[in-house]
């Protein structure tokens, strides 16, 4: 019994690698260093099989940031084929792998996330995009109304109910020390949560304008006025949404001069940290009256702003399309629920064992002619019991660092020559090529940091 215990406790408490490795690359994107980014990102992934999924995501959004489109397109394949091979699974869940997806352990492999599937299916279509690639993104923009129907929902999560015999999670979170520790996750989440939303109003505008200025008949266009409807129900503000929807609604017509749309990507998602909430151990009573529990949570990183641009001399406004940090936010309030049922049942049921196996020992211990030997036993069982239960209660906080805080996108009226800058960064020029529909990508993670800055005609 006794050589058992100690091989649970090294089995058991083994290190995550992400922990270590997760904030290296989190800095060089907010340094936007994406050489790095890209590089170690793919190291690790080779690396750590079990975290490859989340690897891959942030080298192929770092990829694309430096402009390498194939290199991003081919790991972006590879992701959203493993992203497919999970949902062709018999008895394969939407709402299932959405919630197990914020309550998985570091012992599993990553499970995507709504906003991973989302964003990884937009940066694709936009890659193919930018090729001139317009059969393959096409096939992208399939894919992403896909995702966005079936993962763009707070259908998705589901209250979760406590179960006969197990822990109560609602009489707990009434307890003023419980309560405590999750006001600090609900403030952190209140600043994030505000503008979010299940579903993203850019990704609905991507297939709409690309439906409206490269389809290939009327039921394209059909499907970009419906795209376009869609992104302006979800952010009425925006000008650029307004006029494509006016665009699609009204009959075909040549246009004069050179559509621009601008795309910016600015800031960081949020920070996702470790939360440690202490719960009442109710089967315990008074000997083990509170355990600590690990809950993921988020915070917002800071890095949040708006560039300003300049059309030659004439300033241009940036308009929010939508808000990856809070889309991020809303799915992760919305699961919360079922990722604390789940954290404080498991940790209680591995506390209440813990109190168990030291009761024994220290009963063991206290009888008489018991020896020098079983007093050590119960001290040493009393160290695992406390090491396994702290090394198996971590929070999972494994996540795709590179997105941004926000998207925005302008439409501008311009003519070849003229001169598109970000103000502030002067060697953020470039000068418009001729052309009908022209795309200009824009990405910065910080005000002072490295922009990157290209320009792609799509309709000649």
């Amino acid at each position: 019994m006794r050589p058992s215990l100690v091989i649970l406790v090294l089995c058991l408490t083994g290190c995550a690698s992400y922990v270590d490795r997760g904030p290296r690359v989190r800095v060089a994107s907010e340094e936007g260093d994406y050489e790095t980014v890209a590089s170690i990102a793919q190291n690790f992934a080779a690396d750590a099989p079990k975290d490859a999924l989340v690897w891959n995501l942030d080298a192929a959004s770092a990829l694309r940031a430096q402009g390498k489109l194939r290199d991003s397109i081919r790991l972006f394949e590879q992701v959203e084929l493993a992203f497919r091979a999970e949902e062709e699974r018999p008895g394969f869940s939407v709402a299932d792998s959405t919630l197990s997806a914020f309550s998985n352990g570091y012992a599993e492999a990553y499970r995507p996330r709504p906003a991973d599937r989302i964003y990884a299916s937009t940066y694709q279509a936009l890659n193919r995009m930018e090729l001139g690639d317009v059969n393959g993104a096409r096939v992208s923009m399939a894919r992403l109304r896909f995702v966005q129907q079936a993962f763009g929902s707070g259908q998705l999560y589901v209250k979760p109910k406590t179960a006969e015999g197990k822990y109560d999670v609602a009489k707990a979170s009434k307890d003023e020390r419980t309560k405590e520790g999750l006001a600090i996750i609900e403030e952190n989440l209140a600043s994030l949560t505000v503008e979010g939303t299940y579903d993203d109003a850019f990704s609905h505008w991507l297939q709409g304008m690309f439906f409206l200025r490269l389809g290939q008949d009327p039921s394209d266009r059909e499907k970009g006025r419906k795209e376009l409807l869609a992104a302006t129900q979800l952010n009425r503000s925006n000008e650029a949404f307004r006029q494509d929807l006016k665009d699609a609604e009204a009959p075909p017509s040549e246009g004069k001069g050179t559509i621009v749309y601008v795309v910016a990507e600015t800031g960081m998602c949020p920070n996702w940290y470790e939360q440690r909430v202490d719960i009442p151990l109710f089967v315990v009573a008074a000997r083990v009256p509170y355990v600590s529990v690990a809950l993921p949570a988020l915070r917002p990183s800071g890095l949040n702003y708006n560039l300003k641009l300049k059309l030659d001399t004439k300033d241009v406004a940036m308009p929010l399309a939508s808000r990856p940090d809070a889309l991020i936010a809303k799915h992760f309030e919305a699961a919360l629920p079922g990722i604390k049922a789940q954290a404080f049942t498991s940790t209680a049921v591995k506390a209440t064992a813990s109190y168990l196996i030291n009761r024994s020992s220290e009963e063991a211990a206290n009888r008489q002619n018991s020896g020098t030997g079983a007093v050590l036993w119960s001290l040493a069982t009393k160290i695992g019991t406390a090491v396994y239960t702290v090394g198996t209660t971590k929070a999972d906080l494994r996540n795709w660092s590179g997105l941004p805080a926000r998207f925005s996108v302008a439409r501008l009226d311009a003519q070849p020559g003229q001169k598109l800058t970000v103000v502030g960064h002067p060697e953020a020029t470039l000068t418009l090529p001729a052309g009908k529909v022209l795309l200009v990508s824009l990405k910065s993670t910080q005000e002072n940091k490295p922009i990157v800055f290209r320009c792609t005609p799509l309709v000649p």
